[in-house]
């Protein structure tokens, strides 16, 4: 039977409810809904449809419903985790800090993420500083995104599984900011955030929650949206987009594991859970280790500056050269075993190390200024007098500078300009008594003999005072 008349047959033969195709009702009212559509699909027929408040998208967090195990009223573990960061602010500025701009060094003390220093056995800095912030507008932005996405999270989780994800996806931003640059300051939440937006795209994308499509999906357009504004912002500036990174690899890891407990029964969520996150911190422990030898330079790094600052220059020495010979292309840290050297006063090995150091930054002032004295202690004027040239109105010369460029001057025969110099010197430091010498010498050249005895008379009062 060919097709028209088989299509004829079907629809004049007696027919049954059973033959009928089964069509959705409208939620609200019962009516059949029509089989197809060129619009929206919808629960709802066109007449309720109109009467449904829309989805409000200011209210987001609000319209999911809580999921936890553990649901509480109050987004507990996210208003603990700003309180704190507040606090930890407050401490701050109340410590004399300043609330728009703190310096690294008072970050260092307060528990920055630093590689020497973290590596170096201050493992707890990973989570500190997620709790410490950059001045007022940094904790602003992050506390207010914090509490947005702390309470989603929350609703999912509860507030003990919210509080570890945020602590362990800030110590998987901190281990990738260490990988990436181990000698550079990190402070903020933003680390831990973006874990948390991690945490949430993988759990409404992969979990079974039991929720109205268009909500899982306009969550989940949101939170993509957050992580990605967030990550190209990052992008302008000196923020620490390895943070950003680290602390969203971790959250989309460990949600992908969490979005599976929402198949289990809800008493065996909790200890679902709660096993991810046990497994996520074994994990993240075991990759300390790696991370620290791959990185034991920046570890160098701060022995020998620690070292400088105690004065004990041999001891810089050792741990500058381990540096520099594992990081030959940094001139900071050839500058750093060059000043060492100079201390130690082993002049031709610190020329040597300046002389690096310029090769890598040959912007770097002090490093000429410093290589320009040795020059001039080593009888090189002409090699000194180019470097001090270049540093004149670029960098701030101190009476030893000026002593040594009228050296030069001097070895060069240039005694106006000697006498110029050292008249320079004298002014910042009138009771150096080779620098009164000096004078007395280039006075003697230019034939100002009363000068010359005068100085020279300065010069021995000194040397005497001196012993």
């Amino acid at each position: 039977m060919d097709f028209p008349g088989l299509f004829l047959q079907y629809w004049s033969r007696p027919r049954k409810i059973g033959d009928l195709p089964s069509l959705a009702n409208c939620k609200q009212c019962g009516v059949a809904l029509p089989s197809s559509t060129f619009g929206e699909l919808s629960d709802y027929c066109p007449t309720c449809r109109t009467a449904q408040p829309p989805m409000a998208k200011g209210r987001l967090v609000n319209e999911l419903p809580r999921l936890a195990a553990t649901a509480v009223t109050w987004p507990v573990a996210t208003i603990i985790l700003i309180a704190i960061s507040v606090a930890v602010f407050a401490g701050m500025v109340a410590t004399g800090i300043s609330p728009v701009t703190p310096t690294s060094e008072q970050l260092l003390r307060w528990g920055a993420n630093y590689g020497p220093s973290t590596l170096g056995g201050q493992y707890w800095q990973l989570i500190s500083s997620s709790f410490l912030h950059i001045g007022v507008l940094h904790l602003a932005v992050n506390m207010l995104s914090l509490w947005v996405l702390g309470r989603m999270v929350e609703k999912f989780f509860g507030a003990f599984i919210t509080a570890g994800l945020y602590l362990l996806t800030a110590v998987g931003a901190g281990l990738l900011t260490l990988s990436w640059d181990p000698v550079r300051v990190s402070a903020g939440a933003s680390g831990a955030i973006f874990g948390l937006d991690g945490v949430l795209i993988s759990v409404l994308y992969f979990g079974k929650l039991g929720l109205e499509p268009e909500l899982v999906r306009r969550a989940l357009g949101w939170v993509v949206k957050i992580a990605l504004a967030n990550l190209l912002f990052g992008l302008r500036g000196s923020i620490d987009n390895m943070a950003h990174l680290g602390g969203l690899v971790t959250g989309l890891a460990a949600g992908l594991f969490l979005a599976r407990s929402f198949a289990s029964p809800v008493e065996d969520r909790i200890s679902h859970q709660t096993r991810v996150l046990a497994a996520t911190t074994l994990v993240l422990l075991l990759l300390v280790f790696p991370v620290k030898h791959a990185k034991a330079f920046a570890i160098e790094l701060d022995q020998a500056e620690n070292a400088l600052r105690h004065n004990d220059y041999k001891t810089a020495i050792i741990h500058f050269e381990k540096y520099t010979s594992s990081q030959p292309n940094n001139a900071g840290g050839h500058a750093g075993l060059a000043f060492a050297y100079q201390a130690d006063q082993r002049v031709e090995d610190a020329v040597r190390e300046y002389q690096r150091t310029l090769a890598l930054q040959p912007d770097m002032t002090w490093a000429q200024l410093n290589l320009a004295d040795l020059y001039a202690y080593q009888h090189k004027p002409t090699d000194a007098v180019a470097l001090y040239k270049n540093c004149v109105g670029r960098a701030k010369l101190s009476a030893t500078d000026y002593r040594w460029y009228g050296s030069a001057l001097y070895d060069l025969q240039r005694y106006p300009e000697a006498e110029a110099e050292l008249f320079e010197s004298l002014s910042l430091d009138k009771n150096d008594p080779f620098a009164h010498e000096l004078l007395a010498s280039v006075y003697g050249k230019l034939g100002k003999t009363q000068d010359a005895k005068k100085e020279r008379q300065l010069a021995a009062d000194l040397s005497k005072g001196a012993n």
